[in-house]
């Protein structure tokens, strides 16, 4: 009997196995929807197995649509603190040859798992594929990308082309491209292999924050290939708890939350390194030093800093890395701190005002 495109999940030829984490941080609006688009995937794929980390006052219920397809489905509770944590906890349940986690927020257009089993299959020594991002709102309708990008404090763009297979040795020549490549800035827009991540589980632990950030320098510093995907197969959901938009002034944020911001962030960057050190990958320093100088001068603008001189010297320490993973975005905040600088409440209220994203219709984004 022929079955539908969605029901085949039988291998089509050689293909890595899969392996699907799935977050669940003490939030429940969103992740049954994240689950179904799991389900909704189409065409034939190589095993997929599935991994619900929940929160331990989180109870999960696996949809129906999930049950169907036949996959393992396993739930596992943490009492870990952190993205790296939770992630580890994901990660060390699996038996696949690639991890791909699905933040509790977002979903997958229906072609996503046929794209990234077709591009690894294509390219066999990558150990790492990204995917562009589409966004939409609490709801699920569909945004437009440049109001989207800059709710999200992001100005450079979308990748464009086509799919991209990126060597170690042209990070090292270009330190720049990354930009034109694609961002990694997206946990569920990355597939990366189990084994690199198996490898430094220790620093996974110790990353509370930026866990994108982490498997691209994990995959980059195990010497494997990096694919680069054009394609928006992940609908990223922007809504009022999004923790990447940034926007809540000072006054509304209890302190602890903007001290474990800023030192989640800046403690996380140091795992990394440690990280890319222990694997003799110290070229990466410099990209390292980058994403330092540019988080802490991110939280400046977010926590309203009145230190000007703090604020020129942070400033100056990004300038010297500016030509680093988005050289635009890099001189973009380097430029604005000058406003930070000399209207300290000012610019943190200008950083702060929230722009709207404009929903292109009143329907829902395609898929999941």
């Amino acid at each position: 009997m022929n079955r539908p495109p969605h029901e085949r999940s039988g291998p089509a030829g050689p293909g890595p196995s899969l392996g699907v984490v799935v977050a669940v941080f003490r939030r429940t609006e969103y992740y049954r929807d994240a689950l179904r688009s799991i389900a909704a995937q189409d065409g034939p794929l190589p095993p997929v197995e599935v991994v619900v980390v929940r929160s331990p006052e989180v109870n999960i219920e696996v949809p129906a649509e999930l049950a169907a397809r036949g996959w393992s489905c396993t739930v596992v509770r943490s009492d870990a603190i952190g993205e790296g944590p939770f992630l580890a906890d994901g990660l060390t349940a699996l038996s696949s040859e690639f991890l791909l986690p699905l933040d509790d927020d977002d979903m997958w257009r229906s072609d996503r798992l046929g794209r990234v089993v077709n591009a690894l299959r294509a390219h066999p020594a990558a150990g790492y594929y990204h995917n562009t991002q589409a966004y939409v709102d609490g709801q699920g309708r569909q945004l437009d990308t440049a109001s989207a990008l800059r709710r999200l404090r992001r100005f450079t763009g979308v990748p464009s082309r086509s799919l991209r297979e990126v060597p170690a040795a042209q990070f090292r020549r270009r330190p720049s491209g990354l930009a034109r490549w694609g961002a990694f800035f997206n946990n569920s827009s990355v597939a990366v292999r189990c084994a690199a991540m198996r490898e430094c589980l220790p620093e996974l632990r110790s990353t509370a924050r930026l866990v994108d950030s982490f498997m691209f320098y994990a995959a980059l510093s195990s010497g494997t290939s990096l694919l680069f995907d054009p394609t928006p197969s992940t609908n990223y959901r922007i809504h009022a708890s999004n923790r990447s938009r940034g926007t809540k002034p000072p006054a509304l944020a209890p302190p602890a939350e903007l001290v474990s911001t800023r030192l989640g962030r800046l403690t996380s960057i140091a795992a990394m390194r440690t990280m890319v050190g222990r694997r003799g990958a110290r070229w990466l320093d410099p990209w390292l030093d980058r994403d330092e100088a540019y988080i802490d001068l991110l939280e400046s603008f977010r926590e309203g800093e009145p230190d000007r001189v703090r604020t020129v010297v942070r400033a100056a320490r990004l300038a010297r890395r500016w030509e680093y993973v988005d050289p635009l975005m890099n001189a973009m905040l380097a430029l604005t701190a000058g406003g930070l600088a000399v209207a300290p409440r000012v610019a943190q209220r200008a950083y702060s005002a929230e722009p709207k994203p404009v929903a292109l219709a009143s329907r829902r984004a395609p898929g999941p």
